[in-house]
C-alpha cells in the first residue's frame, strides 16, 4: 500500500506539469446486477477510469493497469490545466515510457468501493442516501469480475498485458485466474498468494484510527466534516510499510526542521515528521475513509491457497505469461512468495519469469522508480510482440 499522495513525494522520473498532458475522466454506468462473493448483489455499478494512446483496430495493443490501494484512475497526465499534479504512474505511461502510449493503449481502472466508481459514498437505489457502512464488501474477485464488464464494454475481447503491484498485482493475479481467455500477459509486483496476518494487524491499526475519530459516525458521515483526522493518523501509520527504514534514513536522517540545533519541545523538529504532517494534513484527502476500510479488507480476504484449496489449483487455469517482479528489501511480500508461485507456473508449463530488484523504498519501489522497473518490464512486453508475429 501506498499512503502518500503525489504532491508529498513525486515518482522519479515523473513529468511535471509543463508537459503532462491534460486527461479525461471516464466513467461508464452497468445496468446487468452484479453478484458478489458476500451473497449480495449490486443492482447497478459505475466503474471509473482513464485511457491513454489509440486503441489498435483489432484491439490487441490494450493494456490494463490496476492501482494500489490509495490510488485510483488517475494514473498519467493532469485532470486539468490548471493541476499541476501528475498521475501516481505518470513516469511509467506516456510516450516512450514503460508503458509506450506511442504503442499501447492504456486503460487505468478504479474498482468498486474505489474513490470514484461505485462504493460507501455512492448513493443507495433504495434509500437515496449514501451507502456509507451498508455499502457490501467487495473481494479482489468482485472488482476483476466488474473491471471485465468495463473491458467488454470498451470492444476489447482479450487484452495484451494487466499490470499492478501490491493490491493491483492481486488484480491482475486474479484476471489470470477468473478470466484467462481474456489476459495474453500479465506483470505481477510486489505480490504473493496471499495477505499476511502482519499486514492485516497493520490494517487492523488503521481501521481503528479511523473508527475512533469522533466525527467517523458509524460511517455515516457523509453530511458532517467526516472523520479526516482519523483517516489523516491512518495513512501516517502506514507510511512506515511501504518506505523502508533505508529509505528514510537517506531521505531525512536526523536533519531538524530548521537545520538548527534541538529546540527542547514536543513540537514537530525533525523532517521526517515534517514529512509526515504533510500526509496527515493533506488539503484533499487522498481517499474517503469507508473506502480505505473496503479496500483494505479486500486485500485481506485475498487468499489463493485458501479460496481454491492449494496454490496449484489456484493457478492451474493460468495460460498468460506472466512476469514476476519483487524487491529484495519487500518484507510484506517477500520475493519467496512471488518465487513459490513463480515455480508452481512453470511446473505447469506457464510461461513465466521472477525479477528481484533492488530498492530501499522496499515495498513502494514499483511507484518511485520506474526507470529500474522498466528494464524488466519493457523487454517483457516487447518479447510477447515478438510472440505474436
Amino acid at each position: 500500500m501506498t499512503a502518500v499522495s503525489p504532491a508529498a513525494q513525486r515518482p522519479s522520473g515523473a513529468v511535471g506539469s509543463p508537459t503532462s498532458p491534460v486527461v479525461e475522466a471516464q466513467r461508464l454506468h452497468f445496468d446487468t446486477p452484479l453478484e458478489l462473493s458476500c451473497g449480495r448483489t449490486l443492482p447497478a455499478f459505475d466503474i471509473s477510469f482513464e485511457t491513454y494512446g489509440q486503441l489498435a483496430p483489432d484491439g490487441g495493443n490494450a493494456i490494463l493497469v490496476c492501482h494500489s490501494l490509495t490510488k485510483g484512475a488517475h494514473a498519467a497526465g493532469r485532470r486539468t490545466p490548471q493541476d499541476p499534479h501528475p498521475g501516481w504512474w505518470d513516469a511509467a505511461i506516456g510516450p516512450g515510457r514503460m508503458l509506450d502510449t506511442d504503442r499501447y493503449f492504456v486503460i487505468s481502472s478504479d474498482v468498486l468501493a474505489g474513490g470514484d466508481s461505485t462504493g460507501p459514498a455512492s448513493a443507495d437505489p433504495a434509500t437515496g442516501r449514501p451507502y456509507a457502512a451498508t455499502f457490501p464488501v467487495v473481494t479482489i474477485e468482485d472488482m476483476v469480475n466488474a473491471q471485465h464488464r468495463l473491458v467488454e464494454r470498451l470492444g476489447i475481447t482479450r487484452l495484451h498485458t494487466v499490470i499492478g503491484g501490491c493490491f493491483g498485482g492481486q488484480q491482475a493475479l486474479q484476471w489470470a485466474i477468473s478470466h484467462p481467455d481474456a489476459v495474453r500477459n500479465t506483470v505481477i509486483i510486489g505480490t504473493g498468494p496471499d495477505t499476511s496476518a502482519h499486514t492485516i494487524a497493520i490494517f487492523s491499526v488503521m481501521r481503528h484510527l479511523i473508527r475512533s475519530d469522533p466525527h467517523f459516525n458509524d460511517g455515516d458521515y457523509y453530511a458532517g466534516p467526516g472523520p479526516r483526522l482519523g483517516l489523516g493518523g491512518a495513512l501516517v501509520a502506514a507510511v512506515p510499510v511501504w518506505m523502508s527504514r533505508d529509505a528514510m534514513g537517506q531521505r531525512f536522517a536526523r536533519r531538524t526542521i530548521t537545520g538548527q540545533r534541538r529546540q527542547y519541545t514536543l513540537r514537530p523538529e525533525f523532517e521526517v515528521e515534517a514529512f509526515l504532517d504533510r500526509i496527515a494534513n493533506q488539503q484533499r484527502p487522498a481517499i474517503d475513509p469507508n473506502s480505505l476500510l473496503h479496500l483494505m479488507r479486500a486485500e485481506e480476504y485475498f487468499d489463493l491457497p485458501g479460496q481454491y484449496g492449494s496454490l496449484q489449483t489456484a493457478l492451474l487455469p493460468v495460460q498468460a505469461r506472466t512476469l514476476f517482479v519483487s524487491y529484495g528489501s519487500d518484507w510484506r511480500y517477500p520475493p519467496e512468495e512471488a518465487e513459490s508461485m513463480h515455480q508452481t507456473l512453470l511446473r505447469q508449463g506457464t510461461p513465466s519469469r521472477h525479477a528481484i530488484l533492488d530498492s530501499a523504498l522496499g515495498h513502494g519501489g514499483f511507484l518511485y522508480e520506474v526507470g529500474t522497473l522498466a528494464q524488466e518490464v519493457t523487454p517483457f512486453l516487447a518479447e510477447a510482440e515478438g510472440n505474436d508475429r
